[in-house]
């Protein structure tokens, strides 16, 4: 039984000659183009791999006294002169998620030299379009405009919870590899027809590992609920800035048990797409 069995049943079998008649198409295109085998896959999917950040949110320790200058989750952010809490379209004060201080190493883009998330969980955003979220990024910091701001009553004191990063690879998940090379998703489905994804995953995993869902800087998004990463005004694909895991050591949980997706403009970094997905 393949896999189109497996979703549709025996009784039903217009989905599976539906399917049938999509992979001949595919085998057409791809003997046009040479190719045939996972050693073309292979050669199709290394030059798309990216480096990328992994986060590891610690265990909850007590705040250090200078953490406005530390990568962290929780606990106090940077604050410059002139600035105050930032707050929702209706002026609900948002919670502090992190920040990160870019050291060159952790795949932020060069004109970032601090990047802070801020979210409301009372207006609970899903969406680029929704009111709710915020990505505050600095090109540099400067210790003597450096202020304390104290956080506004109603939020709740977060758990402190300092960053380790891990230098990875990345690849799309099989969701959105389509969306970078259409011939290897296409390649993937006809080497193996009872799983399309099998090929993939298995180039996949050899050249970056397992593609689990984490909390990461730069790469490739990994989607819980599917391929959607957001357009910019040009119909381009934006880049992922980064994901964030529902993080039980900082007390984040997205919906149950989702995560988070910002995305960012390479031509105007200013500009920022979000996403939010759910069980």
């Amino acid at each position: 039984m393949n896999f189109f069995q497996k979703i549709f049943g025996g009784a039903k079998r217009q989905p599976e000659k539906e399917a049938d008649d999509h992979f001949a198409e595919y085998r057409r295109e791809l003997e046009q183009l040479n190719l045939s085998t996972l050693d073309d896959l292979e050669n199709l999917v290394t030059p798309l791999i990216r480096d990328a950040t992994k986060m590891v949110v610690k265990k909850p320790v007590s705040p250090p006294e200078n953490m406005q200058l530390k990568s962290h989750f929780g606990g106090q952010p940077y604050f410059e002169a002139g600035e105050a809490w930032p707050v929702s379209g209706n002026g609900t004060p948002m919670s502090f998620i992190f920040q990160i201080f870019n050291t060159g190493n952790i795949n932020l883009p060069d004109e970032v030299g601090l990047i802070q998330f801020y979210y409301d969980f009372e207006v609970y955003p899903w969406d680029t379009e929704d009111d709710g979220w915020l990505v505050k990024m600095y090109p540099a910091v400067n210790k003597n405009k450096m202020i304390s701001v104290e956080r506004p009553q109603g939020l709740d004191t977060p758990k402190y919870c300092d960053i380790e990063f891990v230098a990875i690879k990345s690849l799309p998940d099989w969701d959105g590899i389509s969306v970078y090379s259409d011939p290897a998703s296409k390649l993937s489905c006809i080497l193996n027809d009872d799983e399309p994804w099998g090929a993939y995953k298995e180039v996949a995993s050899k050249h970056v590992g397992d593609q689990d869902l984490r909390s990461q800087i730069g790469g490739y998004p990994i989607w819980l609920q599917g391929e959607n990463t957001p357009k910019n005004s040009k119909g381009d694909y934006m880049k992922l800035l980064f994901q964030v895991d529902s993080e039980s050591n900082a007390d984040i949980m997205w919906g149950d048990g989702g995560l988070v997706y910002v995305f960012y403009n390479p031509d105007d970094i200013k500009i920022t797409g979000f996403i939010l997905q759910s069980l």
